[in-house]
């Protein structure tokens, strides 16, 4: 292994570099210049810049990792003398780069002016790459880009020393590794992953080659960071191909000295030796078996074959410590084997492990409280329930104490406190849960489970986390708590949903990802349906300044609503044209529109967590001119474009049944499309298309050429076609791990797809989702559920709703759905959009018997089922079917004895 290079060598290595730069600097000190310093590494650029200060008269400014625009960020006092020359630093860090650099472009003239001194930007070659692509009138400023780089031997020393940083971590931490964050700091995008590569890359362009040691570490490296990303498969090709190399190091005789040694520093008496081969091998063994352990919580059908080979790779790695007699390694490894054992069921090898571990952790309260655990969970399976509480409740102690002593970190390091709290805790609690469900004390048991929940990850314990989930929604059941049950339900869903268990989302739209604004991202099943092409289009024409309005128009249930909210506005989010951001506001109410408008401007500003100086609209009433004058302001005196999306339009024309009720609206829209950098989205059935025909008479157009259903601004979405809608199954099914048979796929597509062979996506996904919920994977399970098995599947899927609100609550659930159903003037289906006082008016007009707090309890379950929109309205919110396809199955849920007497009611 090579030897580090000192500060003197490096800078020695750079020494052509440091005069250019310096040249560049003094050479017009009091003009503006652009000067771009190019370093890929942290470290180099700092000691760099720590000498230019050291030994010439500069300024550097470091930019916090969010910024508006690069002269906001270093705009100069100005009452302070300009200084000779301005370095800044973090723009590599800066997390909307691309936006910045934009604004930089469109803004280069202000630079000269702002600043009379040399400014220097150092950044990397990503960023360089950003800058050529986003800012390149901007970038001319600037001469040749001046390299700062670090010698190839410096390079290799660095990868091994922290490759070795890195072992010696994870067997300090033993069993507990996956739950730290050391390694995590490499995943794709990072600042120290991005300097990997870099390093890389660089040691490729000098044909330095790598030996397999290093190869071997770097393999470790790419395996921990796929394994934090949950990429399994990723992980353990790169794990097994590092523990094929320290597998053959560990049995390789010692390599024979060299004649001349490199000189080495002498090590600190306390310094501890880098992990030997036989070490690294086992930390493999590890990672192997905790790779397969997790593949186990996500493949239930290879569940015990997966969970029986991390149990011959954690038994592996333990004889490698016991052989190298490291009783201390040992004990903190020997969990990883203790849960598999727990989770196959394996009680007395279960026990041996626990006992064991007594014995192995009597200095290490953290580790002794999970062996009391594990013993709980033995004593549980074996139907003794007060030894069971016995050691659970040791287990709780000895966490407790351990708390008490933290504040001396020599006794106990905080750290492992903190992963036994996160990630322990709610184990033993759950154990004492179960107790007392068992002694028929479920008010205890509700108690415990739900601090059970609260102390539980379930990142780092899915299968742990849904158990307490089932548990405590069962409880609440059973004790009619439907309300309780019915949120643990949601939790539940969205947890299978988040970790890829659920194939299908049914009745509900597509939500997007749970990001930060500056990473919001694609929803999964938007990019699996075939749809990311036409986030793409919608949202190039609305970066355009030739297409202020856009009308998206299609059948009933092919995703309009899913689109919208799961794929173009967190797209628009991302949308910087001419290097303005985007505000996307998604409006779903008409009945008082410009009330609705206005609300939906708030919600989407405080999405957006804005701090300028628009502030929040207030949420009284807002007239028509106001509202105008509201966003006029808001394009004018802020560096943005709004997008008004109103999704479902057609419910303005069922809400406004007269053209003199909509002319209002009418005008509002057109003087829309007058502002500069506002748009217009409008989507709708295409049934409803030729309603805005009543624009082009008697408004003036001019904006759009008077041809308001031109082709340049409409845009269809339709149906999926039959072999489209069987590669979506495929992989939304081979996502979730959720396998059906071909023959079964095939079936599936032929009873979902209309007489033009097209399938709708909202039945595909309704019919999915209770396939999934009745675990039917075979064609012969679906054909025995009778006649017609794709109506018994969603007739199910209502009925599973009925089910969640309660026996006692099942008919009024059922006259709820048949309510917000209904027939037009032209005797379509709709969906209206009711009060809760509007149906409690319509069913006291019915002689129903309920109570009101009957009445919001399925109102508030028929909402969370996804089954029910729930549209928020001034002075009360309004409910609405969620889909036009499900009216005639909500319309059938109604027992025909319950039809008559409702009839009988009304009249």
């Amino acid at each position: 292994m090579s030897t580090a290079y000192t500060t003197a060598d490096i800078l020695a290595h750079n020494q052509t570099a440091l005069a250019e730069l310096r040249r560049a600097i003094t050479l017009r000190p009091h003009r503006f210049s652009l000067v771009l310093a190019r370093c890929n590494y942290s470290r180099l650029q700092r000691l760099v810049v720590d000498h230019l200060q050291a030994t010439t008269p500069l300024v550097e400014r470091s930019l916090p990792d969010s910024i508006a625009t690069l002269l906001q960020a270093l705009k100069p006092d100005q009452n302070a003398p300009a200084p000779p020359a301005l370095m800044v630093t973090g723009l590599d860090q800066v997390h909307n780069i691309e936006a910045v650099l934009r604004a930089a472009n469109l803004g280069r003239d202000a630079f000269p002016k702002a600043f009379p001194c040399p400014l220097v930007l150092w950044m990397s070659d990503r960023t360089l790459a950003l800058l050529n692509r986003h800012a390149p009138d901007f970038k001319s400023f600037a001469a040749a880009p001046i390299p700062f780089e670090y010698p190839p031997g410096e390079l290799i020393h660095s990868l091994h020393r922290n490759a070795n940083d890195l072992f010696a971590t994870m067997l300090s931490l033993g069993d507990a590794s996956p739950h730290y964050t050391e390694a995590a700091a490499y995943h794709q995008g990072s600042a120290l992953r991005t300097e990997l590569e870099f390093a890389l890359v660089d040691i490729a362009q000098t044909h330095t080659s790598l030996d397999g040691e290093l190869k071997a570490s770097l393999d470790f490296l790419k395996g921990r960071d796929a394994f934090s990303r949950s990429d399994l498969d990723v992980a353990r090709y790169h794990f097994d191909q590092s523990l094929g190399h320290w597998q053959k190091a560990a049995h390789a005789p010692p390599a024979r000295p060299t004649t001349e040694p490199s000189p080495a520093p002498p090590l600190h008496p306390f310094t501890p030796l880098p992990p030997t081969p036989r070490q690294k091998q086992a930390v493999l063994l590890f990672y192997l078996g905790a790779t397969c352990r997790s593949q186990a919580a996500l493949q239930r059908v290879v569940y015990d074959r997966l969970l029986h080979k991390a149990e011959g790779h954690f038994s592996a790695c333990l004889r490698i410590f016991r052989h190298l007699q490291q009783p201390e390694v040992v004990g903190k490894f020997i969990h990883a084997l203790a849960e598999v054992q727990q989770k196959l069921g394996a009680w007395p090898a279960l026990a041996r492990t626990a006992t064991e571990g007594l014995t192995l952790h009597r200095q290490d309260p953290i580790r002794l409280a999970r062996n009391h655990g594990y013993l709980a969970e033995v004593a549980l399976a074996q139907g003794d329930a007060a030894t069971a509480q016995q050691q659970a409740e040791r287990a709780l102690e000895i966490l407790a104490i351990a708390g008490a002593i933290d504040a001396n970190p020599e006794t106990l390091p905080t750290a492992e406190l903190m992963v036994a709290n996160q990630f322990q805790r709610g184990w033993y609690l759950y154990l004492l849960g179960r107790v007392h469900i068992a002694q028929d004390q479920a008010e205890a048991a509700i108690s415990l489970l739900e601090q059970a929940r609260h102390y539980t990850d379930p990142k780092t314990d899915l299968s742990l986390y849904r158990s307490i989930l089932q548990t405590l929604q069962r409880q609440h059941y059973r004790q009619k708590n439907y309300r309780a049950a019915y949120g643990v339900k949601l939790k539940q869903r969205q947890v299978e949903t988040r970790f890829k268990l659920r194939a299908f989302i049914g009745a509900g739209e597509i939500q997007p990802l749970d990001l930060p604004r500056a990473a919001a991202s694609l929803a999964p099943e938007i990019q699996a349906s075939g749809r990311q092409v036409d986030v793409e289009a919608l949202t190039y024409r609305l970066e355009q300044a030739r297409y202020p309005l856009v009308i998206i128009h299609g059948p009933s249930g092919v995703g309009k609503s899913s689109i919208l909210y799961a794929g173009l506005v967190p797209a628009l989010a991302r949308s910087f044209p001419e290097g303005r951001s985007t505000l996307p506001v998604l409006v779903r109410g008409y009945r008082d529109w410009p009330d609705e408008v206005n609300q939906a401007l708030a919600h989407a500003l405080q999405q957006q967590n804005t701090d300028d100086g628009d502030g929040i609209p207030p949420a009284a009433p807002i007239d028509q001119s106001a509202l105008v004058d509201r966003l006029t302001t808001m394009t004018e005196q802020s560096y943005r474009q709004i997008v008004l999306i109103f999704d479902q339009f057609e419910e303005f024309f069922v809400e406004a049944g007269e053209i003199r009720q909509r002319r209002d609206f009418y005008t509002f829209l057109i003087d829309c499309l007058n502002i500069p950098y506002l748009k217009v989205v409008l989507a709708l059935r295409e049934d409803y298309l030729h309603y805005l025909l009543e624009l082009e008479r008697g408004f003036d157009l001019d904006i759009i050429n008077n041809d308001i259903l031109s082709r340049d601004y409409r845009y269809y979405l339709g149906n999926l076609r039959a072999d489209d809608a069987r590669s979506l199954i495929r992989r939304l099914t081979d996502d979730a791990h959720f396998y059906l048979e071909t023959e079964l796929i095939d079936r599936l597509v032929a009873d979902l797809a209309t007489a033009i062979g097209e399938v709708r996506p909202i039945e595909l996904q309704v019919v999915g989702a209770q396939l999934q919920r009745q675990d039917i994977t075979t064609l012969s399970e679906y054909l025995a559920l009778g006649d017609h098995p794709k109506a018994t599947l969603v007739q199910n899927f209502l009925g599973s709703v009925v089910h969640d609100c309660g026996v006692e609550n099942a008919d009024l659930a059922r006259l709820v759905l048949y309510l917000l159903t209904d027939l037009d003037r032209e005797n379509r289906a709709y969906r209206p959009q009711k009060s809760r006082e509007d149906l409690i008016e319509e069913l006291d007009l019915r002689g129903a018997k309920y109570h009101i707090e009957q009445l919001e309890l399925v109102l508030d379950i028929l909402a969370g089922s996804g089954l029910v929109f729930l549209l928020p309205d001034i002075p009360s919110d309004r409910y609405q079917l969620v889909h036009d396809y499900l009216v005639s199955y909500a319309r059938r849920e109604l027992p025909d004895e319950l039809l008559k007497s409702l009839h009988r009611g009304h009249s």
